[in-house]
């Protein structure tokens, strides 16, 4: 009484009846329980939540929030200390004659929490269209049957072998799409089974799993790559058990470095759920989707650059003299050599997929080029025939004129003897069927001839002075159009694709 009318004076309280003091007294016994009740709970917060690989962030998962309502009353009074005996005597009482694997927790669909941590991904296999990865594969679920609460046991779980796992119902959450899985064992296997006090269990598996990819080569090697895993449960179907993500980091990957691979980077991972029908009903279903991007460097290093040296080689034959024809035809064919021979040690190491790729849009391009500078030489070559062909008959025909000029010289003085004999005619003609000459009288006494041989002398003319291309000129042209020709196709081949693969375009 002295003690609650002094605390009425200090604080200016107004009078309190004894029901309300009774009141506030099983208030502050709440309070007190609560405060023990953290006291209890804090060691399990800060085991659980050191539980994490590589400086992850911290596991904040409660099973005692996340299932608020025991359904034993809270115990009172300090815990009991548990030795070896009366553990033996609490995992007998637990899964004693009265526990049924073969039965459900509770009647209703029992819920399952699923978590994965990606611990490593150490490779990405197109042949085989998979991806291997160390993975953590959590399974949280409660079962009312394994409730301890109400021993007041001062223990936070109790830790459990994995040979105790097949005595035990879980909700069998699998890979459905794995090609392959196994459990870790160094030695023993990797299993980790927690029971908490309000029946919450913690199944986590340290698994090396082999995965599906979506293998899309069209833009190799600038190409991004799909892989996912599926998570189902494989004996329950959803009026049985619920699979949900957890709602915090469902996914997780606590190891930057473990995202990126040799030839590979993560660049993003995403969640997805779903319900699908199946013959014997609806299961739910979980699934993860990692997305690579191929680094090129190696590629840029390994092919890109011994073909741009290929093509540079080539073009060397238009500056070589167009008679030194063995030295450019040795400059073409080794560098069409050389480039067949470095694109089958690419394609080599990728399927036989039956679309065009990337790379083979290059080199193709690349052999495109190296063959046109061939059937140039062969042009040059070809013009060059044509030249030397056409200077041999001007120089047969230069003989054959010069014989020409001289007989036409004598035929002329003889038609001028012959034409002094004949008489004057306004218009009179001849016509010689040997020489088809046309003579004509233009009344001085002077004739002209019009033969068929002023024919040919025009020919010859129109061929002292031709107009043609010889190989020098065909060489002058190459060495400015196929450099030209070339850059353009990279501008085009590089924009294009460098802009798919960093998703400048929609695919």
């Amino acid at each position: 009484m002295i003690i609650s009318y002094l605390a009425r004076i200090v604080l200016l309280l107004p009078e309190l009846s004894s029901g309300e003091t009774d009141r506030l007294a099983e208030i502050a016994a709440d309070q007190a329980k609560e405060e023990q009740f953290i006291d209890y709970a804090q060691p399990f917060l800060e085991r659980h939540t050191t539980f994490r690989p590589y400086g992850s962030k911290p596991r904040h998962y409660d099973p005692i929030i996340e299932h608020p309502i025991p359904p034993n009353p809270q115990p009172t009074g300090p815990c009991q200390v548990i030795n070896e005996t009366s553990r033996k005597d609490l995992l007998t009482k637990l899964f004693g004659e009265t526990y049924d694997k073969n039965n459900l927790p509770s009647a209703n669909s029992t819920e399952v929490i699923v978590e994965l941590t990606v611990q490593s991904i150490t490779e990405i296999s197109e042949f085989s269209s998979s991806f291997k990865a160390d993975v953590w594969f959590s399974q949280i679920w409660r079962d009312p049957r394994l409730d301890f609460s109400g021993q007041n046991y001062c223990i936070k779980n109790i830790s459990l072998a994995a040979h105790k796992l097949p005595t035990m119902w879980s909700p069998n959450v699998c890979f459905v799409n794995s090609k392959k899985v196994e459990i870790h064992a160094s030695p023993s296997q990797n299993i980790l089974l927690l029971i908490f006090p309000n029946g919450t269990v913690w199944l986590n598996f340290r698994v090396s799993l082999i995965g599906p990819c979506k293998l899309d080569l069209t833009y190799f090697p600038m190409d991004r790559q799909s892989c996912n895993l599926v998570f189902e449960s494989y004996s329950y179907n959803t009026a049985e058990v619920r699979i949900v993500w957890r709602d915090w980091e469902p996914v997780s990957i606590p190891d930057p470095d473990s995202k990126n691979l040799p030839d590979f980077e993560l660049v993003e991972f995403k969640h997805l759920n779903a319900t699908l029908v199946y013959t014997a009903g609806l299961w739910d279903q979980l699934e993860v989707q990692f997305t690579f991007r191929r680094l090129y460097g190696y590629y840029v290093l390994q092919a890109y650059m011994p073909t741009y040296l290929s093509v540079f080689i080539s073009w060397i034959a238009f500056w070589i003299d167009t008679k030194a024809l063995p030295a450019r035809i040795t400059l073409g064919v080794s560098s069409l050599m050389a480039l067949t021979f470095q694109f089958g040690n690419i394609v080599k190491n990728l399927p036989r997929v039956s679309y065009v790729k990337a790379l083979d849009i290059w080199m193709f391009g690349c052999v495109g080029f190296i063959f046109l500078s061939l059937v140039e030489l062969a042009v040059v070559g070809f013009a060059d025939k044509l030249d030397a062909k056409r200077r041999r008959h001007n120089r047969s025909f230069g003989r054959c004129k010069e014989q020409m000029m001289m007989r036409s010289d004598s035929e002329q003085q003889w038609l001028s003897r012959l034409s002094g004999q004949q008489r004057p005619q306004n218009s009179e003609t001849s016509t010689d069927n040997t020489n088809h000459t046309v003579q004509i009288n233009d009344g001085n006494g002077h004739l002209r001839r019009r033969k068929s041989e002023e024919k040919r002398q025009k020919l010859l003319l129109q061929m002292e002075h031709p107009m043609f291309v010889n190989g020098e000129k065909i060489d002058e042209i190459s060495a400015k159009l196929f450099p030209l020709l070339f850059t353009a196709f990279n501008i085009f081949y590089w924009f294009y694709y460098i802009g798919m693969s960093g998703g400048f375009f929609s695919k």
